[in-house]
This record gives C-alpha cells, structure tokens and sequence, in this order.
C-alpha cells in the first residue's frame, strides 16, 4: 500500500467514526485539552502535525481513541484508557493488566511516534490515541481504584439525576458550566509562564501519581436521607477548579511532548 492509499484510508476512518457518541473523559474536555495544546505547539510542530493529520485538528482527533472502542477491531483497546492501583501498590509492584493499560501505551504510541520509518496511517493512529491517553491519564478516576472500576460502580445522584462517579469527573462537571470547547478554552487560556515551567518536564508516571493523589478529594461524598450519594452544588465548588488545572495540566503536557517529538 503507498502512502496516498494510506492517507485515503485515514480520511476513510475519520468520516467513518466522526458521529459515534464520545465516552471517557468527554468530548468536551478532550477538545479543551487540545485547544490548549495547538496553543502551545511551535511553527515547527504544528506544521508536521498538520501535515500528518491531513488538516484535522488535534480537537478533531482527540476523541477518536473512545469512538473506536465498540468497534470488533479496536476492542481489545479499551483497557489502555485506564490504569488500577490501590492504596497498597506502588508502580514496582502494581498488578497490571496483561491487555496493556495507559501507561504502557503512552510510552509505546511516543515510541511510534518518533520512529521516522513507522507508516503514515500508523503514525496518525498513534497520535490520535496519544492525545487521548494524556487527557485521559489526567482524569483522576482513570488512575482509579480496581475494586469499583475507576469510580464505574459508585452510583449516585448528580443534581437529582442517576449518574455515577467517574461520569461525574468524565464529562459531567464540565458539561454542567454550559461553555463549549472554544468558550471554555479561552476561559482555561491564562496560563502563567511560572506554571508552565513548574508543570513540564515530568514523566507520565508523575502525572498518574497527581491524579491518585487527587482520589481523596473525588470521593468526598455526601449521602441524603434515602442512604444515597447526592452530588450537587457543594461538590461542583469543591471539585471544578481541580477538573479545570487537570486540564490545563494536560494540555500543557500534550504540546510540551509534541513539540519534542514534531519538532525536530
């Protein structure tokens, strides 16, 4: 196959899953994550990328990885989004998941990415599964406990509603403030020089190691009169500032690790 087939078949792909529905971390702040992103990119970076993606943003990409998940041929993909650690494991002895989990992909789809000799529709996957896993990693619950899947099995009332807790920090924290993703992204753009500097440069196992440190604040729960978990307000205060830098975090991430892999 020569590279111009490749790239149909990549476009093939795009128009394919462009209308599946978005599950994880939620369309919303995957586009957000990636605005912040593109931001940040070099001329250098962002000319490659582009080149690569055939003109697709990294917002049009960024929710490709969960659009593919119900497909037969992705499926055994669904495992890489997450990663489970409990309070008594560390990453030297954490039981991983023999079907790969988001640190391992994280590393390998960076190892794809930088090999020159990888093939074009290679390439664009792995980038498009790259910008999903850093949004991902820095979602709290997809460094999650595994005796209630990453929050899955905490079922709850949002405003009144049926949800459950990694829903809530999925999509439903940030869906609730009724901004898109460009409105929300000049909302989240201020971004010291300070704070750059003192977010970049780690490795992807300090940011799971942020966001288990977060879980403590995740699963500060109130319960009604009925013995059930009722979110709201309150929570919505505590919690949304935290969702926001996690956000900006990533997006900062993203482009910092982009610009060293594109901008050569």
């Amino acid at each position: 196959m020569n590279w111009i087939t490749s790239l149909l078949c990549i476009s093939l792909v795009l128009c394919i899953f462009s209308s599946h529905p978005a599950v994880a971390f939620g369309r919303l702040g995957h586009q957000i994550i990636a605005h912040i992103a593109e931001d940040n990119l070099t001329d250098h970076a962002a000319k490659n990328i582009r080149q690569l993606t055939q003109g697709k943003s990294l917002a049009q990409i960024s929710t490709w990885a969960d659009e593919i998940r119900s497909s037969t041929h992705w499926r055994h993909s669904a495992s890489w989004h997450y990663i489970s650690i409990d309070e008594n494991e560390s990453w030297s002895n954490v039981k991983r998941n023999p079907n790969g989990d988001i640190l391992r992909s994280l590393e390998g789809f960076e190892k794809v990415l930088s090999n020159s000799n990888t093939t074009i529709k290679k390439q664009w996957q792995a980038l498009a599964f790259y910008v999903h896993f850093v949004g991902d990693l820095h979602q709290p619950l997809h460094v999650g406990y595994r005796h209630d899947q990453g929050g899955n099995g905490v079922k709850l009332k949002w405003f009144g509603k049926n949800s459950n807790l990694h829903s809530v920090w999925d999509s439903k924290l940030l869906a609730h403030q009724q901004l898109n993703a460009n409105q929300y992204t000049r909302f989240l753009s201020h971004i010291t020089p300070e704070q750059k500097h003192d977010w970049t440069g780690k490795n992807y196992y300090q940011w799971a190691d942020e966001s288990t440190a977060l879980r403590v604040n995740v699963y500060r729960l109130e319960v009604n009169s009925a013995a059930e978990y009722e979110l709201g307000s309150d929570y919505e205060t505590a919690n949304l500032p935290l969702i926001e830098l996690r956000l900006q975090q990533a997006g900062i991430r993203l482009a910092e690790k982009l610009n060293q892999i594109f901008g050569q």
